[in-house]
């Protein structure tokens, strides 16, 4: 039929139209805007910087200085980090702090958590502190604010020490120097309770 299309006509022109209706279909898929909720994607990155915060601890950390009197505090931890809450206090687990006396005595503790802030200055212990003495007292206390430049120490509470004569009790204990020779020695105060258990002797 003159005027009309062919077959062949047909596929020539869709050869041509059909790539044109592709192109048209990719470009509106980039260029039509899609709404972007980016309130929504703000607390992700929070929760994403809180975690990285958190993650960034040290392992085995330690920490060590010399008084003026000679007495060496040591310090050491199973891990620390950052608070999350607050960026200048650092956290530290299983801590065991050593004070060495210059007349050879010394001063165990031991605490599952602590706390410094940015001065460096003291140290918070608590969820459990042990003492134990060179000369055979074993102390429990619950909290306990340490200096880390001086040998200073108080607990936060009550407190239940075993010594050689027997169980002792009172509601602060203190440890710090006294005397002209700065001795370092232990206070107990706030109604002091001792269970004396007297030595049992056998003859022979």
């Amino acid at each position: 039929m003159a005027g009309g299309l062919t077959y062949s006509n047909v596929v020539a022109f869709l050869k041509v139209v059909l790539p044109l209706i592709a192109l048209i279909i990719l470009a509106t898929l980039f260029l039509v805007p899609r709404d972007v909720d980016l309130e929504s994607a703000i607390p992700f990155a929070d929760i994403e910087l809180e975690k990285r915060l958190r993650d960034q601890q040290i392992t085995a950390p330690s920490f060590s200085a010399q008084t003026p009197q000679g007495h060496i505090i040591a310090v050491t931890a199973t891990t620390a980090h950052p608070d999350a809450d607050d960026s200048s206090r650092t956290i530290a687990n299983d801590l065991n702090a050593k004070i060495s006396m210059s007349n050879g005595n010394n001063i165990s503790i031991i605490a599952t958590h602590g706390e410094m802030d940015a001065t460096f200055k003291e140290l918070v212990l608590d969820k459990g502190v042990t003492i134990s003495t060179s000369n055979g007292f074993e102390l429990e206390t619950g909290t306990m604010v340490m200096s880390v430049q001086e040998v200073r120490a108080e607990s936060g509470g009550d407190v239940v020490a075993t010594t050689g004569i027997g169980r002792l009790e009172s509601g602060r204990m203190a440890i710090r120097p006294a005397g002209e020779a700065d001795d370092v020695y232990l206070f107990f105060t706030n109604g002091v309770r001792l269970l004396y258990t007297p030595t049992v002797t056998t003859k022979d």
